[in-house]
């Protein structure tokens, strides 16, 4: 019974490890972007394509599900060969069962890695490359989109994107290919505020938002349980029941985990050294500074704040205060580096 249980439990473990390292392999890949307010510029990662690649991407999920197929089925093979083997029946034998747990614990995730490897160098030679593209503060789009999942049994849920775009400049109305970055919020009122956090930290800088954004993070589940705690010993609940429950949901190890991402994951999308003199600070003699426009416009809407407006209740901005975009021309190409330069 003993390989039971501990079949049972790394079973477990794989799958708990699934579910944090795919994710982090996700993260690892996303093109980084770098806000500049000082330059009043935008760094985005745009991926030129090349000659097309038959291979399937290593990102894909049909990739992902292929793997770990092979992955969990070899494992299963060779607990289930232990099992029979402890028995005194016959299974695989120890030999076969010795070849299983190889092909489990060194062929396969070697293959794995080995066809990132290929993947990525296959795209190289056929002329795939990434260059960092430096685009105007002013020209950045903001795009929140809703999308709909549907399954055989119906519609199954409705998710928000908020979608941040540099627009090609040599033809309006498109976003420059394999560009941009896109976030999940909750509606379409959490898209309008994110996106508002950012337009005023460019335009009136850092004081304007909040200093840090606590939410989920271990410093914010330890205040959670600290309001919670009073407020069940004034309605006389025990609290220990709530705190239970919220350990079960892994609500402290989902925190601490959220933190460990920010800090060593995100990190490891950007090379080292990525665009390092674009993004040092400025004299503020050499700040750049917004166009009277924008400058017109972002004047009455910090008077509809102190109105007591708010953002949401504004509307469409740029139509309520009388500058509605007539309309884009074709523009020169931005400037650009290659991905990993150290320079911008």
């Amino acid at each position: 019974m003993l390989w039971g249980y501990g079949g049972g439990g790394y079973a477990m473990l794989l799958f708990f490890g699934a579910l944090l390292l795919l994710p982090d392999l996700a993260i690892r890949s996303t093109a980084p972007v770098r806000f500049h307010r000082q330059r009043r510029e935008v760094a985005f990662v745009v991926e030129h394509p090349g000659r097309r690649v038959f291979l399937p991407s290593p990102s894909a999920d049909l990739m992902y599900g292929f793997w770990f197929a092979l992955f969990s089925i070899s494992g299963a093979v060779a607990l289930v060969g232990l099992g029979f083997l402890e028995a005194e029946e016959k299974f695989l034998g120890p030999t076969g069962i010795t070849w299983m747990a190889m092909l489990h614990l060194v062929v396969l995730p070697a293959l794995a890695v080995g066809y990132v490897a290929l993947y990525r160098g296959i795209r190289r030679l056929a002329g795939w490359r990434k260059e960092t593209v430096f685009v105007p503060w002013e020209d950045v789009v903001a795009v929140a989109t809703r999308n709909m999942a549907v399954t055989v049994g119906g519609p199954a849920g409705i998710g928000w994107q908020l979608h941040i775009l540099p627009p090609d400049p040599e033809r309006p109305g498109y976003s420059l290919a394999g560009a941009g970055i896109e976030v999940g919020v909750t509606g379409l009122q959490m898209a309008l505020m994110q996106w508002e956090q950012i337009r005023r930290y460019m335009e009136e800088g850092s004081e304007a938002v909040p200093e840090r954004a606590d939410d989920y993070s271990v410093a914010w589940y330890k205040d959670e349980m600290a309001r919670q705690r009073r407020r069940h010993e004034r309605e006389g609940k025990p609290f220990w029941r709530y705190r239970l429950g919220r350990w079960m949901e892994l609500g402290y190890f989902a925190s601490w985990y959220t933190e460990y991402r920010v800090n060593h994951v995100l990190p490891k999308a950007i090379p080292k050294g990525w665009i390092q003199e674009w993004s040092k600070s400025l004299p503020k003699e050499d700040w750049a500074q917004p166009s009277e426009d924008l400058s017109e416009l972002s004047r009455q809407v910090t008077a509809a704040y102190e109105r007591g407006e708010t953002f949401l209740d504004l509307g469409p901005v740029e139509e309520r205060f009388g500058h509605a975009n007539a309309g884009e021309t074709p523009k020169p190409a931005y400037h650009s580096v290659p991905f990993a330069a150290h320079v911008g």
